[in-house]
């Protein structure tokens, strides 16, 4: 994740500031939970996949 979108997820965490990335928090975190609910669910993997997804809704990419 790079310094941009990182600093953005903290300013959402933190609520400080309004951010133009708060609706690809929310889709990433609906979509996180679900995942984490599912029986096939890795509970190591759940911030990478939180991670992922936040960078794919921010960027519209997915870097590997």
């Amino acid at each position: 994740m790079d310094d941009l979108i990182a600093q953005e997820l903290v300013n959402i965490l933190k609520k400080n500031t309004q951010s133009d990335y708060q609706e690809a928090f929310d889709r990433a975190f609906e979509l996180t939970k679900s995942y984490a609910g599912s029986a096939n669910a890795q509970a190591s993997a759940i911030p990478f996949v939180f991670e992922k997804l936040f960078e794919l809704f921010v960027t519209g990419k997915n870097k590997s």
